[in-house]
C-alpha cells in the first residue's frame, strides 16, 4: 500500500510547548554528554524541600542557569564556577541535613530503647515489691489470728479469776457485812435499849433491828426467849435476871464482833491476792486487746500497700506494653531517614559530584595533554643541540 501523501493546502500541526522544549532539553544534553537521568536528578535536588533557605526567585535562578552552569564539560569561567560553588552548598547543606535527621532519628530510637529497659526495670521492682507486700499481709494475718487467740485467752482467764474471787470473798465479804451491822446495831439499837433511851413503839422497832443480827451470836434458848422483854423494860424495872440476860448479850455482841474482825483480818491477805489475780488479768487483757488492734491496723496498712503494688505492677506492665509501637515507630522512622538520606546521596548527591567534577576531569585532559607537547618539543629541542 502506498504511503500517504499530505493534502496540498494543509499545514503541519504546530508541535506542542512543552514537547519543543523536551527536545530542545535532549538535544542540549546530548551536545553536553549528560545523561538525563542525571540533570533530572541535579534539577530534583535543586527542589527538594530540605533547600528551604532558597527563595522562589533564586531557586528558578538556579534552574534556569543549570544547563549553562553545571553542564558544561569545558573549562568553566568565574560565572559558572561561582554557580557550581552556589549549587555545592545546597547540596552539601541538604545532605548534612538528611544526615541530622539520620542522627536524631538513630538518637531517638536510642532514647526509646533505654526508656524500655527503665520500663523493665519498673516491672521487676513492681514485682518486687509486690511479693513483698504479698509477704507482710500474710505475716499481718497470723499476727492478727494468734492476737485475736490471745484475747480469747486472756478472757477466760479473766472469767475465771473473777469467778475464784466471787467464791473465795462470799465468806469475807459476809463477814464484814456482818460486823459492820452489829457494830451499828450495838452503838445504836441495843444502846438505845440498854439505857431505857426510846420506849412503846420506838422501843420495838429498835428491838425488831437487833433481833434480826443475835439469831447467830451464840445465846442460850432461855436467853433468846427472855431477850424481848427484858430488853424492851426500862432499865430502872430490871431484874436481876434482866439485867443478866442484857449484859450476856452485850458480851455476845462484842465477842462476835471481834471474831468476825479476826476473819476479817485472817482473809485480807487472801482476798487481796485474788483481787490482785483479777487486776493482772484484765491487764493482761487489755493488753491482748491492744495487740489485737495493732495486729488489724497492721493488715490493713499492708493489704493497702499490697492493693498500690497490686497497681503500680499493671502500670509498668501497661507501660512496657505500650512501648513497643513507641520504639517501632522510633525505628521506621530511623529507617525512612536513612533510605531518604541514602536516595539522595546516591542519585542526587551522585549527580552532582558526578557533573561538578567534570571541569576537574576536563581540565586534568588539557594539562596532561600541555604537558606532552612540552616533553616532546623538548625532546626535539635536545636531539637538534646533540645533532
Amino acid at each position: 500500500m502506498a504511503p500517504k501523501t499530505q493534502k496540498k493546502g494543509t499545514k503541519r500541526p504546530a508541535q506542542e510547548p512543552a514537547a519543543s522544549e523536551a527536545k530542545k532539553l535532549k538535544d542540549m544534553l546530548q551536545k553536553k554528554g549528560v545523561a538525563k537521568s542525571a540533570y533530572d536528578g541535579i534539577v530534583a535536588g535543586i527542589q527538594h524541600p530540605l533547600a528551604e533557605n532558597l527563595t522562589d526567585s533564586v531557586r528558578q535562578m538556579l534552574l534556569a542557569m543549570l544547563p549553562e552552569g553545571l553542564c558544561v564539560p569545558e573549562e568553566r569561567h568565574e560565572a559558572q564556577e561561582s554557580y557550581v560553588g552556589m549549587l555545592s552548598e545546597v547540596f552539601e547543606g541538604i545532605m548534612a541535613k538528611l544526615q541530622d535527621d539520620v542522627k536524631f532519628a538513630s538518637a531517638e530510637v536510642a532514647r526509646v530503647e533505654g526508656s524500655k529497659s527503665g520500663l523493665e526495670s519498673k516491672v521487676m521492682e513492681s514485682e518486687a515489691a509486690l511479693q513483698a507486700a504479698e509477704t507482710r499481709a500474710a505475716e499481718c494475718k497470723v499476727m492478727l489470728a494468734d492476737s485475736t487467740k490471745t484475747v480469747l485467752a486472756c478472757k477466760a482467764a479473766l472469767g475465771d479469776k473473777e469467778r475464784l474471787q466471787k467464791e473465795g470473798d462470799a465468806a469475807f465479804e459476809a463477814a464484814k457485812a456482818e460486823k459492820a451491822a452489829l457494830e451499828e446495831a450495838l452503838s445504836q439499837d441495843f444502846r438505845l435499849l440498854r439505857d431505857g433511851e426510846v420506849e412503846g413503839e420506838v422501843a420495838g422497832t429498835h428491838y425488831k433491828k437487833l433481833e434480826g443480827l443475835v439469831s447467830n451470836i451464840g445465846l442460850e434458848t432461855s436467853l433468846m426467849t427472855a431477850l424481848p422483854t427484858c430488853m424492851i423494860k426500862k432499865p430502872a424495872d430490871r431484874g436481876s435476871f434482866d439485867a443478866m440476860v442484857v449484859a450476856q448479850l452485850q458480851d455476845k455482841l462484842s465477842t462476835r464482833i471481834s471474831d468476825l474482825a479476826e476473819i476479817i483480818q485472817s482473809g485480807q491477805p487472801s482476798a487481796a491476792a485474788r483481787q490482785e489475780a483479777v487486776d493482772t488479768a484484765r491487764q493482761d487483757l487489755d493488753a491482748a486487746k491492744q495487740a489485737q488492734q495493732e495486729a488489724a491496723e497492721g493488715l490493713k496498712a499492708a493489704t493497702d500497700l499490697r492493693q498500690e503494688c497490686e497497681s503500680q505492677k499493671a502500670t509498668a506492665a501497661l507501660n512496657v506494653e505500650q512501648h513497643e509501637p513507641e520504639l517501632s515507630a522510633a525505628k521506621k522512622t530511623m529507617v525512612e531517614k536513612e533510605m531518604e538520606r541514602d536516595a539522595f546521596q546516591g542519585y542526587n548527591f551522585a549527580c552532582f559530584k558526578n557533573l561538578q567534577k567534570r571541569r576537574t576531569d576536563t581540565k586534568t585532559t588539557q594539562m596532561s595533554a600541555a604537558r606532552e607537547q612540552l616533553e616532546v618539543a623538548a625532546a626535539l629541542e635536545m636531539a637538534e643541540a646533540g645533532a
